[in-house]
């Protein structure tokens, strides 16, 4: 199933609802889940392309009465009656504040709330939420957590995300709010692929197949690359860069096509954009707040000016905090799950998607 996320239109000043919607359908998208914070007057299936809709209701609006009946083909949450199973059987919390428990708690806090939700509603795969009007997402092995941004004051442009629940891929993305002139292009981005070459033997092919149908040029590896991997002919149409740790020794003779990030200053410049590598945050996530997060990406910025992206790997599982000063990210670990991600800019689309294994025959 393919699944559109928004949240927080309240007036929807621009209009941009009906462009989201135009993005859905050419997405082929088949429910719509609004995480929050809709005016009244929004409530019209013809808006929403006729697509079924849930939507979550704050407090404040569960017992008015222009919010009691959902229009035909819609259902609301309301606090404390969150969850929902689709027909085809998924089930996913959809609520409003939940956000906020990342806001000023640590990324531990929410993965407890996470596994707690999992306890008390058994196959719980999702957990959505809005109120802090940016994207965010957390996976996990059970249960992600995902916020779209909002539609209306978001950092950048008009937000939205779409689910492909079959392929495990996740688009962040957004309406701009001007036209760009930068052509577009696209990065890949991963992370952690150690022992890869020992457990999989299809994999460095299996990804740059998939990069290439993308057009990617581009690849940045955050790090825990092993040294053997380093110069791999596969990925020979490609500019590589890629970060050793300390303990790591660059090999005598390297292709033109990879380069090395060197450690005394972590940043690759693509296209006029500064993406900042930091593989040992990942060692520390957990202990921090979205505001510590804020407080990073300024740190990040006053040392490295202009710093757009900060990259960053040791942890198994995908993750993005978008930041008023930059955009914090995990493509998730190679070994693991497969994971990758793709930064298309300059609308700045982020795609966490991964290399599923074959069903055993």
């Amino acid at each position: 199933m393919i699944i559109g996320v928004l949240s927080d239109t309240h007036h929807d000043r621009a209009n941009a609802i009906p462009h989201i919607i135009k993005e859905f359908k050419k997405r082929k998208v088949e429910v719509i889940f609004h995480c929050g914070d809709i005016e009244s007057k929004h409530l019209n299936p013809d808006l929403f392309g006729n697509l079924p809709v849930v939507c979550a209701l704050i407090e404040e609006q569960k017992d008015r009465e222009e919010f009691c009946f959902p229009p035909n083909g819609w259902r609301f949450t309301v606090p404390g009656d969150r969850i929902v199973t689709l027909p085809n059987g998924l089930r996913f919390y959809i609520g409003h504040k939940r956000a906020f428990e990342f806001l000023k708690g640590a990324e531990a806090e929410l993965t407890k709330t996470l596994e707690e939700i999992r306890k008390d509603y058994d196959c719980v795969q999702w957990l959505f939420s809005g109120h802090t009007h940016h994207q965010i997402f957390k996976q996990d092995l059970l249960i992600n957590f995902l916020n779209p941004g909002a539609v209306e004051s978001s950092f950048d442009g008009y937000e939205f995300a779409v689910i492909d629940t079959d392929t495990h891929q996740t688009t962040f993305s957004r309406i701009p709010t001007t036209k760009p002139v930068m052509r577009p292009f696209s990065i890949g981005i991963i992370s952690d692929s150690l022992n890869i070459s020992e457990l999989d033997v299809n994999f460095w092919a299996q990804l740059a197949g998939q990069l290439r149908k993308k057009r990617i040029k581009h690849i940045i590896h955050c790090g825990n690359i092993s040294v053997k991997d380093i110069g791999r002919k596969e990925l020979s149409s490609f500019t590589v860069h890629y970060f050793l740790r300390e303990d790591q020794i660059n090999p005598s003779s390297v292709p033109d096509n990879w380069q090395l990030i060197p450690r005394q200053e972590p940043t690759v410049i693509i296209g006029g954009y500064r993406f900042h590598i930091q593989l040992e945050l990942g060692v520390t996530i957990l202990d921090k707040s979205e505001m510590d997060m804020h407080r990073l990406s300024l740190e990040t910025r006053g040392k490295h000016p202009e710093t757009n992206f900060i990259l960053f790997g040791s942890t198994n599982y995908a993750f993005l905090e978008e930041g008023e000063q930059a955009r914090i990210i995990n493509p998730g670990d190679v070994v693991r799950g497969r994971n990758y991600a793709i930064i298309k800019l300059p609308t700045t689309e982020i795609t966490f998607s991964s290399i599923l294994p074959p069903p055993l025959s």
